[in-house]
C-alpha cells in the first residue's frame, strides 16, 4: 500500500487554525485575556485610581502609577442585580414604613454578595455625615504607613485630656489622661470601642496627606479636614470595607489584622442585634447629630460572614432619635440576613 505524504505547510496551517479557535473560545468565555470577578491581593504602593467598564459587563477599579502591572482594587457587575430585587423591595418597604411613622427622615442601604459581586442599592442619591465610620480609613492609613515603616505602630504617645471631644450616645472604654499608649493600642481603642479620645490622638499623629490619599486612591473625593459637613454615600463608603475584604489595598496580613479588629467591635445595638449571635461580623458604626435641628444619623458598615454566602452591607440612616435609629438598622440587617440565608438554603438543596 502506498502512503500519501501530507505537505508540511498543511500541518502547520491546521495547528494555527486550531490554536486560534481555542484562544477565541477561551477569550470569549473570559478564561484568558478577559476580566475575572475574583480579586487577588495587590501591591501596597498606590497613586491615582481609575475605573473602567470591561465588555459592558463588569466594572473594575484599578490603580495607576506602575510600569508593568495594573493592580485591581475591586470588580463588580455594572448593573444592579435582579437576583436581589425581592431583597431590595423588602428593605425599601421597611424604610418607607419607618418614614411614615416619623422615625426615619431617610435611609440608604448598599448590599453586595461577595461570592459573585451582585449588588443592590436603596436610595442611591442620599449622602450622610460619615461620623465614626471615618475611623476605618484612618485605620487603613496607619496600616498602609506601617507596611513601609513597621515601627510606627510601636510609637508611644501620651494622652492629655482634651476639650471639645465629640460626644456619643453609645460610649464604651476610653483611654485615660496621663497614660502612654502605642499607636497600635490606640487603633484598637478607636475601632473596637469607637473611642473618640483615641481617635483625636491618632489624628494628631497621622500623615494628613496620606489620609486624604486613602480616599483619592479609591476614587472617593478627598475630605476637607476643616469641613464638619463632609458627606459620603453608602456605596462609596463601602469601598473601604471591600478593599479590606479583598486585601487589594493593604497587604494580606494588614487586611486580616484590620478585619480582625472590626470583628471585635463591641457595638451590639445595630447590625448584629437581631441576627444569630454565632454569626461573625466585621463592622463599624458611626453616629452624628445636631441638637439645634434635632437631626441625628446612625450608620453601620461591615461584612456578615454567613457560611458560604458572605455579604457586604452598609446602612445609613437619618432621623430625630438616635436610639430609634438603632432599631431601624437592626431590622434592616435582619431582613437582609433572613433573605440571604433563605437563598443560601434553597441553593444548597439544589
Amino acid at each position: 500500500m502506498l502512503t500519501r505524504k501530507i505537505p508540511i505547510y498543511y500541518l502547520l496551517l491546521t495547528i494555527l487554525l486550531l490554536g486560534g479557535a481555542t484562544f477565541y473560545i477561551l477569550h470569549d468565555r473570559g478564561i484568558i485575556g478577559g476580566t475575572s470577578s475574583s480579586i487577588a491581593s495587590k501591591a501596597t504602593s498606590t497613586t491615582e485610581t481609575t475605573e473602567s467598564t470591561v465588555r459592558k459587563e463588569c466594572k473594575i477599579a484599578t490603580q495607576k502609577g506602575f510600569e508593568l502591572i495594573k493592580p485591581i482594587l475591586w470588580a463588580k457587575p455594572v448593573d444592579e442585580s435582579p437576583e436581589y430585587a425581592a431583597l431590595k423591595a423588602s428593605v425599601n418597604n421597611l424604610i418607607e414604613d419607618n418614614k411614615n411613622t416619623g422615625i426615619l427622615t431617610t435611609a440608604s442601604v448598599y448590599f453586595m454578595d461577595l461570592n459573585n459581586g451582585a449588588w443592590t442599592y436603596i436610595n442611591p442619591n442620599e449622602n450622610f455625615h460619615p461620623a465614626s465610620l471615618i475611623k476605618v480609613p484612618l485605620l487603613i492609613t496607619f496600616l498602609h504607613e506601617a507596611e513601609k515603616n513597621p515601627q510606627i505602630l510601636e510609637k508611644k504617645v501620651v494622652f492629655e485630656k482634651q476639650e471639645n471631644v465629640p460626644t456619643q450616645h453609645f460610649n464604651s472604654l476610653t483611654i485615660e489622661p496621663g497614660n502612654t499608649y502605642t499607636i497600635k493600642e490606640l487603633l484598637k481603642y478607636m475601632i473596637v470601642y469607637s473611642d473618640n479620645n483615641a481617635t483625636n490622638l491618632l489624628n494628631q499623629n497621622v500623615d494628613k496627606e496620606e489620609f486624604k490619599k486613602a480616599f483619592s486612591d479609591l476614587n472617593i473625593p478627598e475630605p476637607d479636614l476643616r469641613d464638619p459637613n463632609f458627606l459620603i454615600s453608602a456605596k462609596r463608603y463601602s469601598r473601604f470595607i471591600l478593599v479590606l475584604y479583598n486585601a487589594s489595598y493593604l497587604s494580606n496580613a494588614s487586611s486580616e489584622y484590620a478585619m480582625e479588629l472590626l470583628t471585635q467591635c463591641n457595638f451590639k445595638e445595630g447590625m448584629v442585634k437581631q441576627i444569630p449571635s454565632d454569626t461573625k461580623v466585621a463592622h463599624k458604626f458611626g453616629e452624628w447629630g445636631s441638637n439645634v435641628n434635632n437631626v441625628h444619623e446612625l450608620h453601620e458598615s461591615g461584612i456578615v460572614y454567613i457560611k458560604g454566602k458572605p455579604y457586604l452591607l452598609t446602612i445609613m440612616t437619618r432621623g430625630a432619635n438616635p436610639l430609634q435609629l438603632t432599631d431601624v438598622v437592626s431590622k434592616i440587617s435582619k431582613v437582609i440576613y433572613d433573605e440571604v440565608s433563605a437563598k443560601n438554603t434553597a441553593t444548597a438543596k439544589l
